[in-house]
């Protein structure tokens, strides 16, 4: 059986090689046998979540364990990024300075993010703590520029 959430990483991995000019090195950073993050060319840090509503809005929950391992990424590499698969509908890279602002501290287990979308509009976010100013795209062109700019 395939877990399911190897199909939506899979999409923003292969994203990721249709956009990027030239190869691109992954390595995958695994937890208790689950992948949880990945390396972009030994200097990207990447965090996939993935919600399989069909219907929006589309909720994203960060354990503590979830929010230690973006630390450590921040800690490694000089970009990293959170990237929302709303199950088919698309895909929102977020900065972990954006995810990090919007998601709730405090003495609660979780934290929580949620993206909304209006019919052909973009995306909206939300946090527990805040909500982004302005939507967002679909896509991984933030994580390209990173790549792009890093040469």
């Amino acid at each position: 059986m395939i877990a399911d959430y190897r199909f939506y990483h899979g999409v923003v991995l292969a994203e990721l090689v249709n956009l990027k000019a030239g190869a691109i090195a992954i390595d995958v950073i695994s937890e208790d046998g689950r992948f949880s993050s990945y390396v972009l060319d030994g200097e990207i840090g990447l965090q996939i979540k993935h919600c399989a509503n069909r219907l929006h809005p589309w909720q994203f929950t960060f354990t503590k364990a979830n929010l230690v391992d973006l630390l450590a990424l921040q800690q490694a590499y000089k970009c990293v990024f959170v990237v929302l698969v709303c199950h088919t509908d698309g895909i929102v890279t977020l900065s972990l300075d954006e995810a990090t602002g919007i998601l709730a501290g405090g003495e609660s287990e979780q934290a929580w993010i949620r993206v909304d979308r209006r019919r052909n509009e973009w995306y909206s976010v939300t946090g527990g703590a805040a909500e982004l100013i302005g939507k967002r795209p679909s896509g991984v062109k933030k994580i390209i520029q990173a790549l792009s700019e890093k040469r």
